[in-house]
């Protein structure tokens, strides 16, 4: 043996190193020469006693190249091979090529002694930098010292990584000390990983409850629920000591469906005391996905415990999202089919939020705490996330904002149209054992009447913020962002009216015009009307009584006139109480009439989805829209170049077939001539409405008496044209078959019918003819007419009847001599009738159409059919 020792053999391989005995020749990574895993524990476990002997105290390094894998994808995994081979020779020239080793990838590690050891890194490191010519990347070194805790080189390498893990963040070469403190997480992620069962089996995991709270009515209208574990050993752990221990192990699926199975138990306890059930929410994170069918798993139990599932919500973080985005996609795509609601967490705290939102729709948006940590750093962040609940109600999802601690947030966020709330200004999170107790003591916020949701729903989500009014730059525009057109909801009964949500500017505004009337307080009509007048306090009745919207003028005891616009919102289907918003527009006073608001209505006359206020001589507008899908009602965006940016708005909103019509009708000179010859522009075209064309008429009209500006209002006529579509298509066909009828004599019944689908229509039957109790429309003309024969065709003729009445040979007759004709008798009132069918076809605006009518024919009948009893 110690010949074979002396006398071992060499072998170069191609990284320059020299292997082993022949013994060892698989024990050394292919790609570096480096000793591989199993080997370098073996390696490192004789020197670590040699260290120990010789009074030297061990140490063990992990290192990790940063970036390798965007690396690869820009210069090529043969650069990336260079690159890490060149990487493990500066560690074998530093540590010796057998104290060194290559995991996997662009993990490496190595043993030493703690003397020198800093200044021995540093110069690697600043050797690494210099790589492939200095086209290299940032290490990340973790050292665990031996001195802390003697453990086997197996753990002592985990706990390196676990250190340079922890610190993945930091895109610089550095090093860093697993520690006493970082030795205490070790052993309570090993503690949280061996009592898992336990906690759970012996109900240690316990959940706690966050209300969320609806902006418009103060309630709660869900709730997040949150794990706590209460050890019986170690107390109380927090969220961040167990949960990315569990997921990190892929066992957070455990954990929650434990909580799941927690709310089902409360759910079930509520609906036996008689209290009210919220949605509740439940995290899932990117590890329930991994581990298990997470989708089944809670249908199957959310349906086994007769809860409903729209009870249960799923909240899914941005970063879940992006981890695998087409595999999350698919799976919210599952939720959201089965009947659950998905909500983005933590909107906000990453850098693809707004990539996914184009892509995944979320029932709803749950902005992150810390929005409301910048809350007071100034201006910058109100208007970010005023513009981002925008955002999400155009997107048609609901919002959360998370961390709100103030009344002062809370107010804010009412305004800019946030639905929900959640924050400790409301409440922590709470078991349900104090939940029920504040109920007994009567201290709850109180759960919302589910049948009262889409109410309030509609109230909260409209945005009291116009976000395009200000037309300065700079500073001076965040100075001015907020003071936006006055605002307010009402909400109105048969005799009272209450204001339950306004903007600053609103109160501002009553405040100074309207002192006497009271903020959030429910008072009657007649208080109204002393504050205000009665022609607002009957346009507010008639809003609530009739839905419509309604521009009314109002006059101030200073003289001033006050523009309003109205709109009906929603019906509180338990209450009967309406909501309605009020817009003011603007307040003129005498020797400024310019614009008359009130005329507004008068000139358009008809509802309005967009409204546009134009100077015809600068072109400089100003759009309002009020989309009838959505609450908000507002400022839509002012302009230049009103002409231009129609035409383009043209090629994006308008249906394909009538944008060379509207482009080439629309233009400045067409309008203001025709304004100067009628008195107003009309246009009828389609819009594209969710994909669907659909028709809107444009009224275009002068709007004061210096005519130097004009108003232009799009309304959809949708319906009214499609109606008189149909109108037109009826009275087209009742030509038709009034020139049958001339040319054929005398029709008892007229049929049309779809020579591809068999789908007919009967027209003009004879009182005769009805009582025959034959179905007026209906599919499968020809099978339900040889169906329907022996109930009214003379006996004697059904044979014939039915050999000939069918759809091959009525085509085929129209096809050679343009006409059907076939002769039978009908039993009417008891009584054979000759007559008979004739059948042509004829061309309609959308096809062809059969047309088959059923006449009498006496005299020819009698001669050719002589009837026996």
């Amino acid at each position: 043996m110690k010949k074979c020792q002396n006398e071992k053999m060499v072998k170069e391989n191609r990284n320059g190193f020299s292997l082993a005995q022949p013994e060892h020749a698989n024990d050394y990574d292919y790609l570096t020469g480096l000793p591989n895993m199993s080997y370098f524990y073996e390696l490192a476990t004789a020197d670590k006693e040699r260290f120990l002997k010789q009074g030297e105290r061990p140490v063990l390094m992990f290192f990790d190249l940063n970036g390798m894998k965007f690396f690869n994808n820009r210069f090529g995994y043969e650069k990336g091979d260079t690159l890490l081979k060149e990487f493990s020779q500066v560690l074998a020239r530093y540590f010796g090529k057998d104290k060194c080793c290559r995991f996997a990838q662009d993990h490496f590690a190595a043993y030493s002694v703690e003397e020198g050891l800093e200044g021995t890194l540093r110069e690697i490191l600043e050797e690494t930098s210099r790589l492939n010519g200095g086209n290299s990347l940032p290490v990340r070194i973790g050292i665990y010292r031996d001195a802390i805790d003697s453990v086997h080189v197996a753990a002592a390498c985990d706990r390196a990584k676990y250190v340079c893990d922890i610190n993945r963040d930091a895109y610089e070469s550095a090093f860093y000390y697993f520690d006493d403190e970082l030795l205490a997480q070790v052993q309570n992620r090993q503690y949280i990983l061996d009592h898992l069962d336990q906690a759970i089996e012996e109900n240690w995991i316990h959940v706690y409850y966050q209300p969320i709270v609806r902006a418009a009515n103060g309630r709660v209208c869900d709730e997040e629920a949150l794990a706590r574990w209460i050890d019986p050993q170690k107390g109380v752990l927090s969220p961040a000591m167990f949960i990315p221990v569990l997921e990190n192990a892929k066992l957070i699926y455990r954990l929650d469906l434990c909580v799941l199975d927690q709310i089902l138990a409360k759910m079930k306890y509520q609906q036996k005391v008689g209290l009210y059930l919220v949605p509740t929410s439940i995290n899932i994170s990117r590890a329930d996905f991994d581990s298990c069918d997470i989708v089944e798993e809670i249908r199957r139990r959310v349906d086994a415990s007769g809860v409903s599932r729209k009870n249960i919500t799923i909240e899914i973080t941005e970063s879940t999202v992006g981890s695998n985005f087409s595999f999350i996609k698919e799976q919210v795509r599952r939720f959201h089919e089965l009947g659950f609601s998905v909500w983005m967490d933590d909107f906000g705290s990453g850098y693809s939020s707004l990539d996914v939102l184009q892509d995944i729709h979320f029932d709803l948006i749950k902005f992150d705490m810390r929005f409301m940590q910048q809350f007071d750093k100034g201006d910058k962040s109100r208007i970010i996330l005023t513009e981002l609940m925008k955002m999400a109600i155009g997107l048609g999802s609901d919002t959360v904002t998370e961390g709100v601690e103030t009344k002062e947030q809370a107010e804010f966020l009412k305004e800019i149209g946030c639905t929900k709330l959640q924050g400790y200004y409301y409440c922590r999170p709470i078991p349900m054992e104090e939940i029920m107790r504040r109920y007994e003591q009567g201290v709850q916020i109180g759960f919302e009447n589910p049948d009262e949701t889409d109410y309030y729903a509609a109230i909260g989500r409209i945005n009291l913020y116009d976000q395009s009014i200000m037309g300065k730059g700079g500073e001076e525009r965040f100075k001015h962002y907020f003071n936006t057109i006055p605002m307010a909801i009402y909400e109105i009964d048969e005799e009272n009216f209450m204001i339950t949500r306004s903007n600053r500017s609103y109160r501002e505004f009553i405040q100074r015009y309207y002192s006497s009337l009271p903020l959030g307080t429910t008072v009657p009509f007649s208080v109204l009307q002393a504050a205000v007048g009665l022609r607002f306090t009957e346009s507010v009745k008639q809003c609530r009584e009739h839905g419509k919207r309604i521009f009314v003028s109002t006059e101030t005891a200073s003289g001033f006139t006050v523009h309003s616009l109205l709109r009906h919102i929603a019906i509180n289907p338990v209450t009967g109480i309406a909501a309605c918003a009020e817009v003011i527009i603007g307040v003129t006073d005498e020797s400024d009439r310019g614009v008359t608001y009130s005329r507004i209505a008068q000139a358009l006359s008809v509802d309005y989805i967009y409204l546009y206020y134009v100077d015809p001589d600068t072109e400089e507008f100003t759009e309002y829209a009020s989309a009838p899908t959505q609450e908000t009602m507002s400022l839509e965006r002012r302009g230049r170049d009103f002409f231009a940016a129609s035409r383009k708005d043209a090629l994006q909103f308008i249906y394909e077939k009538d944008r060379d019509y509207f482009i080439r009708s629309f233009t400045k000179e067409n309008v203001l001539q025709a304004i100067a010859e009628r008195g107003a522009f009309t246009l009828s075209y389609r819009l594209l409405v969710e994909g669907k064309p659909t028709y809107v008429n444009m009224k275009a009209v002068r709007m004061d008496a210096r005519k130097s500006h004009i108003i232009i209002g799009v309304n959809n006529v949708d319906k009214h044209m499609k109606q008189k579509a149909v109108l037109e298509r009826l009275r087209e066909e009742q030509i038709t078959y009034s020139r049958i009828s001339a040319l054929a004599g005398n029709f008892i019944c007229v049929y049309t019918v779809d020579p591809v689908t068999d789908r007919y229509v009967e027209y003009s039957a004879t009182r005769d003819y009805e009582v025959l109790g034959l179905a007026k429309e209906g599919e499968d003309f020809f099978v339900k007419s040889r169906k329907y024969a022996e109930k009214v065709i003379f006996a004697d003729d059904l044979p014939e009847f039915w050999e000939k009445f069918t759809k091959d040979n009525v085509m085929r007759a129209i096809e050679k001599t343009g006409l059907f004709i076939l002769q039978y008798h009908l039993m009417i009132e008891g009584e054979p009738v000759p007559v008979n069918v004739r059948a042509a076809m004829v061309d309609e605006r959308d096809g062809k159409r059969l047309i088959i009518g059923v006449n009498k024919a006496e005299a020819h009948m009698r001669r050719s059919h002589p009837v026996t009893d």
